[in-house]
């Protein structure tokens, strides 16, 4: 994906601009990697738990580029309109395949909270992948930005 498709995004009605805020983008992208951290703590005795924090990771980092971008979803479906910004935003940080994983990690943690999935250990080590791409690249990105 595209800037020209975060432009569409914003056509769509599915993203709005907003005042870019680099500072507050900071403080989610330390609750990513914080979040990360916690779930290294608790994955033997929660790993759900793990999973849905490495899912949030991968959530807040996103969104951290958004809001230092100048950029908020509109309401409802906010979570799979960060999914969108997501691919379409970050396609030059090559972590393609982390972020196309997003959308499986979502319906997966909502399987976990509303319909009593298990969350296997595999699952949960593939997560960690995914969130620490995200976090590491969406750090980089804004690092390169300032």
């Amino acid at each position: 994906m595209t800037a020209a498709e975060v432009e569409q995004l914003l056509r769509d009605g599915r993203l709005r601009a907003t005042q870019p805020d680099p500072e507050t983008a900071l403080v989610e992208l330390e609750s990513a990697r914080t979040h990360i951290s916690s779930a290294e703590k608790i994955v033997a005795d929660d790993p759900e738990a793990a999973f849905a924090l490495l899912y949030d990771a991968m959530r807040k980092a996103i969104v951290a580029h958004m809001r230092a971008s100048g950029y908020r979803v509109t309401r409802g479906g906010d979570h799979v309109k960060t999914g969108e910004y997501g691919r379409a935003a970050l396609d030059h940080l090559d972590i393609d395949w982390h972020l196309d994983e997003f959308e499986l990690l979502r319906q997966m943690r909502n399987q976990s909270e509303y319909e009593a999935l298990r969350i296997d250990d595999d699952e949960v080590r593939e997560a960690f992948e995914h969130a620490t791409a995200v976090v590491d690249a969406v750090a980089r990105d804004l690092a390169g930005a300032s």
